[in-house]
């Protein structure tokens, strides 16, 4: 196997490149030569220094904003479910007595005024939001993690107006059909028609059917509809909805159809009076 030649290189180069590194040495100490080259370089590690600490502190900005924002968020919804609490104790704490009174009215109760514990607020914990908009099935869950007996046909309430009633509960569950389910009555009145409302299977809205020249044919679009309180499930005068169309089939009858005040898809707590 042939090996390489070792290339000879003569001892003048060494000298005389030891030379010219003296002379470049004594020439920048003696008259600066190469200052400018330095401070060049030592500006532009300054400068390195000073871009990349700009960028940690704007990391760092960024990272504790959104720290803030999620703690921001997250105290927000803490709020907004504790005021969704509240108001739901506060409507079935004014249903318990409108009740009270009606009973007062008619006889002595045989109970003290309902206790505050009767009212509870039941965080959701399902919802077939599939079946809600394109199908007649609108029901429910509520959480019961305290495992109340909840008893069927019990109004829900979404803290301004009732969405529904208890189907009773599965588990730590409690089931709730919806006033929209085209499975529910709900005995109102508009003026001085009397009607059983029966859930039209669409979304915020239930229906009555009467026969036409009727009582109802005094009654307008906008005119509100209130519980009847007849059924014994919902109180008396709450505001369920208002007419939103007015329409004469071919059978002779006026059907009247009602959008209803309480939306179930804008709250996460529900109000069930377990006393009312």
């Amino acid at each position: 196997m042939a090996r390489s030649t070792p290339t000879y290189t003569p001892a003048g180069k060494y000298v005389l490149g030891g030379i010219i590194s003296t002379a470049l040495l004594i020439a920048d100490l003696n008259y600066q030569t190469f200052s400018a080259a330095r401070s060049l370089t030592q500006a532009s590690g300054i400068y390195t220094q000073l871009i990349l600490g700009n960028i940690i502190r704007y990391t760092s900005k960024i990272t504790a904003t959104f720290e803030d924002k999620k703690d921001l968020i997250a105290t927000n919804q803490k709020l907004r479910d504790e005021l969704l609490h509240i108001q739901n104790k506060m409507f079935i704490a004014q249903q318990s007595e409108l009740t009270f009174n009606n009973i007062l009215d008619v006889q002595e109760p045989l109970q003290g005024k309902l206790e505050d514990e009767s009212m509870q607020s039941f965080k959701i914990a399902s919802f077939d939001l599939k079946n809600y908009l394109c199908c007649s099935s609108h029901t429910l869950y509520l959480r019961n993690p305290n495992k109340f007996d909840i008893a069927e046909n019990l109004p829900v309430s979404n803290g301004h107006t009732f969405i529904g009633q208890t189907l009773g509960r599965d588990l730590n569950l409690v089931k709730v059909i919806l006033l929209s389910d085209a499975s529910h009555i709900l005995p109102i009145k508009i003026r001085d028609f009397y009607c059983n409302a029966r859930g039209a299977g669409r979304p915020l809205e239930i229906k009555c059917v009467a026969p036409r020249n009727s009582e109802s044919s005094n009654l307008e679009v906008n005119d509100l509809a209130l519980s009847s309180g007849l059924g014994g499930v919902f109180p008396n005068n709450i505001v369920i909805g208002k007419i939103s169309s007015i329409i004469d089939n071919n059978l002779d009858e006026t059907e009247i159809l009602i959008r209803l005040n309480g939306d179930p898809l804008q709250q996460n707590y529900f109000g069930i009076s377990l006393g009312l």
